[in-house]
């Protein structure tokens, strides 16, 4: 730490010099004209032309009056030879001097004009005339950098010390060009749709979650690009697509990130087979643009997109497997089957659910490219069925590396059946689970004035990320990382981390002992309903204030630089009563106009708010059994309603 205090301290005294020569150390325009890979590409064509080229520093030799200096620019490495007898201060222009070299550093970023020359031992060379600096460092850049932690966490030293990383993000931006050109070739448009949605729909996932000041309501951010772009078929367009970030709620994994791109494409009067004939030559077109090949190795074998694509049937596939028929199947088969292959059996498997294991215990080896077809209707439920074979739902996967790399349908445009599906699918998030669909009545009203017969597909990057052959985090430029500070950089800046530093005091304001919180609870309810019940009242009164109000700043700072979240602005004091005390209290306080909160029975007994809105149309307010009641206010009005309940004990 304290060789980095020292070599920052050296920089800053370079720039320093810098400025006292009237030298500018960051100046905002550059007069390159040539790159680097330009002169190594061209060097025929402009050998004795002049050149002003740019880049960063990588090393300086000094050779009597002659200073050797490498530079690296597009990945691309390129000697500049500046000899004393030539080069001459120009302070006033930023030029500097030969003897001003030695205030470079290994990764500053620097310009040069001269002339395209070779040197004494025929390398290519940029003979100079004029140099100035373009960006001073205050940090040293690193001869190597391995540690993973550190890639992941300063992804912008990763690529300027590993060239293969940067490539990898230049094929990545290649990939997706070459998707959009590819669409747009062929008579599709793309439309930007929201990422913040009042409903997510298109797939099953836990949404994120955010505020929207402006309108006062929350959002969630898109799980997927399809119930609008579909809404667009509805309004005439045929050909739409979306390509852009989405976002689901899960845990990291080799071939998911919760935030990542995904693209998404709706074709009106198709059908699955049409859309899994244009997936094949987009596959073969991305590959070929991106990465100049269509040919992929994988464990050892090779994958060639170029090649005529297999077609498996699901059944036929489980029953060559496994021998076992997926229609005529009973649990045990199933179970018995996932034991004989070593997979996990769990106490709620069902036979899709099993079956499923089944299928991908057996993609995980699929080299493809293949397309799985005919899943049955019992494992996608929510798919269009087939025409020919109800059994069946129109659906086609692209399976190969092991995984699979799309998911496309045909489309379901029937209203009354989609809303049967949104109420079971609203039934079951009722009921707990995070991850089924939420109820969009919007979308159904678009069916009802019609949509045309389609095929919709979607795929996300992970294609990117298996024909690059990296994991997910190695897929993106910029992974998340849990948020941390290291040491080093607490020791380099305590101006603000350190015991006095600004962080030490940030967002903190005085609090405010004029107002609070006290929460009643019914006495005669169990000590674990108690800690529900108070959780919920103070959450509803945190969440109906407004930030400013009920936040008393951001965090505590431990004398070594950890942030503990802070407490509300006001204290929370908890108190007894009898359930009837607790009825007058409601009373009193919606009289008084206090903020008040109840918490009821039906509201630990169940999560359905139609099922408590059912309960309480039978009810008046005294047949109402409270489990508890916050309020919120001055502490005199507060104090005068509840100061003769005991605190809990």
């Amino acid at each position: 730490m304290s060789s980095l205090r020292e070599y920052r301290e050296e920089q800053l005294a370079k720039i320093a010099k810098l400025r006292e020569l009237g030298v500018n150390p960051y100046p905002a325009k550059s007069f390159r004209d040539t790159a680097v890979i330009d002169v190594i590409e061209s060097t025929e064509k402009l050998m004795g032309r002049g050149a002003c080229v740019a880049g960063r520093v990588l090393s300086r030799r000094e050779h009597g009056g002659v200073q050797f200096i490498d530079i690296e620019d597009g990945g691309k490495i390129l000697q500049l030879i500046a000899r004393e007898d030539v080069l001459n201060a120009q302070y006033e222009k930023g030029l500097l001097a030969f003897n001003d070299l030695g205030l470079i550093t290994r990764g500053d970023f620097v310009e040069a004009a001269g002339v395209v020359a070779n040197s004494d031992s025929g390398e290519l060379s940029i003979e100079v005339k004029g140099f100035r600096v373009l960006t001073k460092v205050l940090r040293p850049l690193p001869d190597a950098l391995d540690d993973k932690e550190t890639r992941m966490r300063r992804r912008y030293l990763d690529m300027a010390i590993n060239y293969d990383v940067r490539n990898r993000f230049i094929r990545r931006s290649k990939f997706w060009q070459a998707t959009r050109d590819f669409l747009n070739d062929r008579g599709f448009y793309e439309v930007n749709i929201p990422v913040l949605e009042h409903t997510t729909g298109g797939a099953d996932a836990n949404p994120f979650v955010t505020h929207m000041d402006a309108l006062d309501q929350d959002f969630f951010l898109r799980i997927s690009h399809e119930l609008p772009l579909k809404r667009l078929l509805g309004a005439g367009m045929e050909k739409v697509y979306d390509l852009g970030p989405r976002f689901r709620n899960e845990n990291y994994s080799d071939e998911h990130l919760p935030e990542h791109v995904a693209m998404e494409w709706y074709w009106a009067y198709a059908d699955w087979k049409d859309g899994m004939d244009l997936m094949e030559k987009l596959f073969k077109n991305i590959a070929h643009k991106a990465f100049g090949k269509t040919v992929f190795d994988w464990n050892g074998e090779s994958v060639d997109l170029s090649s005529e694509w297999e077609q498996w049937d699901y059944a036929e596939v489980i029953k060559k497997n496994y021998d076992i028929d997926v229609f005529g199947c009973t649990i045990e088969q199933v179970a018995a089957k996932l034991k004989e292959h070593g997979l996990e059996v769990d106490k709620d498997d069902s036979i899709p659910r099993g079956i499923d294991k089944l299928w991908k215990n057996i993609r995980k080896d699929v080299v493809g490219p293949v397309w799985l077809i005919n899943t049955p209707t019992f494992i996608s439920p929510l798919s269009k069925a087939s025409d020919k074979d109800p059994r069946y739902v129109q659906r086609f996967q692209a399976v190969m590396f092991g995984s699979e790399l799309c998911n496309g349908f045909g489309e379901l445009n029937d209203p009354v059946d989609q809303l049967d599906r949104f109420v079971e699918q609203q039934k079951m998030r009722d009921g707990g689970d995070d991850e089924a669909m939420m109820l969009d009545l919007d979308y159904v009203e678009m069916l009802e004035y019609g949509m045309p017969p389609a095929c919709g597909l979607g795929f996300s990057e992970r294609v990117f990320w298996v024909l690059e052959g990296v994991t997910a985090r190695e897929g993106v430029p910029f992974p998340q990382m849990r948020h941390e500070v290291d040491t080093v950089t607490k020791d380099v800046y305590p101006e603000i981390y350190g015991p006095e530093g600004l962080l030490a005091t940030a967002s903190q304001k005085q609090q405010d002992f004029s107002k609070r919180i006290v929460a009643v609870v019914n006495k005669e309810i169990e000590p674990w309903k108690v800690a529900n019940t108070v959780g919920h009242m103070s959450a509803y009164h945190g969440n109906k204030m407004a930030k400013d109000e009920f936040d008393s700043g951001e965090f505590f700072v431990t004398r070594d630089s950890h942030q503990l979240p802070r407490n509300s602005q006001y204290p929370i004091v908890i108190k007894r009563a009898a359930h009837k005390d607790l009825h007058k209290l409601y009373r009193k306080a919606k009289e008084a106009g206090l903020k008040v909160h109840v918490f009821i029975r039906e509201m630990i007994e169940t999560n359905s708010d139609a099922d408590i809105v059912e309960s309480l149309r039978g009810k008046t307010i005294d047949e109402v059994e409270i489990y508890g009641l916050a309020v919120y206010g001055d502490n005199e009005a507060v104090n005068k309603l509840t100061k003769h309940f005991q605190l809990w004990n």
